[in-house]
């Protein structure tokens, strides 16, 4: 087993799980699993995320296998799971637990009971070639954006109606991406679900596809101001959000201060609100669905940010507390 060591405990009673609980939360440490240990001593066990089913393929020993959902509650428990059988799949479950077989009897644990794991977060292994791999990811991200930034900006030179405004506004928003690409923190946990990545991307890159029409449409005069608002909008979620920003749904830290206190998501929000100013201002059926993808994208995006920060009793209680994703006593 590798990583940093947890406590896992039952909420209600106070019965200890583990007392040394390691995290299998990468591909390769969930395949790897148990497997090349002689016995898994009392107090130990590990903890495999994400993950709805196991197998005990090549193992020595029987475990307890206990199956929790996104909140850490049990939706099942399985007892003396024996070498080379495997579990049923559980649907509702997020992760699991596999603890020395009676520790699911010593404890009473049952469906519905509350598990607290105590510990920091624990960040993926980043060696120096997983470093130098993230930093160029980085860095081809900004680049790409500072290229539609650099082509919005070349075709802004001589105007000096409403399109103006908006690319300079459009170039402002995009900006503050570049930079919040170059200098982004690690993320304590990712998530590796397929759909949350194709979200990522789309939400990431489709806004690049956004063109201009030859001649600005009949709300243009109306897009201008909402595009001028959501760059100014972007520039104060920047100053609150800081580095925690990524191209996936992670976890990098919790951000409850300042325009989190307004809505959950004000970046994602500002950029809703340039894509819409930038449609109005420029309508094509192309934008207009690029638009519409981008913000389905977003709003996927949140909900699974939210799924994964919702992990820290903080955040759960601020989810409760706000109800605004994106725009106050609308969503």
């Amino acid at each position: 087993m590798s990583g940093a060591v947890h406590r896992a405990r039952v909420a209600t009673s106070g019965a200890v799980l583990a007392e040394r609980l390691r995290l299998a939360h990468t591909a390769w440490t969930r395949l790897q699993g148990l497997l090349g240990t002689k016995r898994l001593d009392p107090g130990d066990g590990l903890w495999l995320r994400p993950c709805r089913q196991i197998h005990m393929f090549g193992m020595r020993y029987a475990v307890d296998a206990v199956f929790l959902d996104e909140r850490r509650r049990v939706v099942r428990a399985l007892s003396g799971l024996a070498p080379w059988r495997v579990s049923p799949r559980v649907p509702d479950a997020e992760s699991v637990l596999e603890l020395p077989a009676g520790t699911v009897a010593r404890t009473g644990l049952a469906k519905g009971a509350q598990v607290v794991i105590e510990g920091a977060p624990v960040a993926s292994p980043a060696g120096a070639g997983r470093r130098l791999g993230s930093a160029l990811c980085n860095l081809a991200l900004a680049a790409l954006y500072a290229l539609f930034v650099a082509a919005h900006a070349s075709r802004a030179r001589g105007e000096v109606d409403v399109a103006l405004v908006v690319r300079l506004a459009i170039i402002v928003q995009l900006t503050i991406l570049v930079v919040l690409f170059v200098v982004r923190r690690p993320s304590a946990e990712t998530s590796d679900r397929p759909l949350d990545w194709v979200l990522g991307i789309v939400g990431t890159f489709l806004p690049l596809l956004l063109r201009r029409t030859d001649l600005p449409g009949g709300l243009a005069w109306l897009g201008g101001p909402i595009q001028v608002v959501g760059a100014g909008a972007a520039a104060v979620a920047a100053l609150f959000l800081g580095r925690s920003f990524g191209l996936v749904a992670a976890n990098r830290g919790l951000k409850l201060a300042g325009a989190y206190r307004v809505v959950r998501h004000p970046m994602y929000a500002a950029h809703l609100l340039g894509y819409l100013g930038y449609v109005l201002t420029y309508p094509s059926v192309a934008n207009v669905a690029i638009a519409i993808a981008s913000a389905l994208a977003l709003n996927g995006r949140a909900i699974v940010e939210e799924r994964i920060l919702a992990r820290d009793p903080a955040y759960l209680e601020y989810l409760q507390r706000l109800p605004w994703r994106f725009f106050p006593h609308l969503y």
